[in-house]
């Protein structure tokens, strides 16, 4: 019986130990970007240069003469 507790936590511990060192390696990969000369492979020619307003929000209020004479 204890044999079966042993093995299963052995057992318990090396897939933990697994799980844990594939998140920590996939962590460390998103934090390490990969360097991309970026200057070689592309091109960017701006000919034109404007400025469009997509939306434009007004607030207005009326205010009563009841307030005004306070």
């Amino acid at each position: 019986m204890t044999s079966v507790v042993i093995v299963s936590a052995i057992l318990a511990l090396l897939i933990t130990g697994f799980l844990v060192f594939r998140v920590l390696r996939s962590y460390s990969m998103k934090h390490n970007p990969v360097d991309y000369p970026l200057d070689q492979f592309t091109k960017l020619n701006l000919q034109e240069r404007s400025d469009l307003f997509v939306g434009k929000e007004v607030t207005s209020r009326v205010i009563s003469e009841d307030h005004q004479r306070k």
